[in-house]
């Protein structure tokens, strides 16, 4: 397995398939870059990624923090949201509350 790819590993057990994901091109510096936060909905995990966010556009300065939030912990986000972040951001952080 190269750097820009990944296999998935299903948690439950399930053969997910062996498919490799390709990774995008990863930036050469976060500075000026629109960040992008997806809140799991699970509690406290807006405040994790908050905090996150403030500390690294301290360093970073970002041109913009985009915040979505899912529907249901346990389940995918929407393709609406996931075209939002594509389409509104350079990097996201997924965030776990609890």
């Amino acid at each position: 397995m190269s750097l820009q790819s990944m296999s998935l590993v299903d948690p439950t057990g399930a053969d997910p398939g062996g498919t490799s994901l390709n990774l995008s091109p990863r930036p050469v510096d976060l500075k000026g870059k629109r960040l992008g936060l997806l809140d799991n909905s699970k509690a406290n995990s807006d405040v994790i990624l908050n905090t996150i966010a403030e500390v690294l556009n301290q360093q970073y300065e970002f041109a913009d923090i985009f915040y979505v939030q899912k529907h249901s912990a346990c389940l995918p986000p929407v393709p609406e949201i996931l075209a939002d972040l594509h389409r509104n951001c350079d990097v996201v952080i997924a965030g776990v509350g609890d």
